[in-house]
């Protein structure tokens, strides 16, 4: 099986070794890390799915916002 992505999840590296290693080594609290990974995560912008990709390509090329309005 191949893995589609690169970036570790947060529950991932709270759980890792090395990181776990460097916190310790910084003086960094694992909690205090998981608070600003979460914080970090909650103000990043989505990153847009293949779906997401194709109906932004559509919209440009027909002069339409990206996002389907509905309601």
């Amino acid at each position: 099986m191949r893995k589609t992505r690169d970036d570790l999840t947060i529950s991932e590296a709270l759980r890792d070794p090395l990181i776990a290693m460097v916190l310790r080594a910084d003086g960094v609290k694992l909690e205090d890390f998981k608070q600003l990974l979460e914080t970090a995560a909650g103000k990043r912008e989505p990153r847009p799915t293949p779906v997401g990709k194709m109906i932004g390509a559509l919209a440009s090329r027909a002069n339409l916002p990206a996002m389907p309005c509905f309601g």
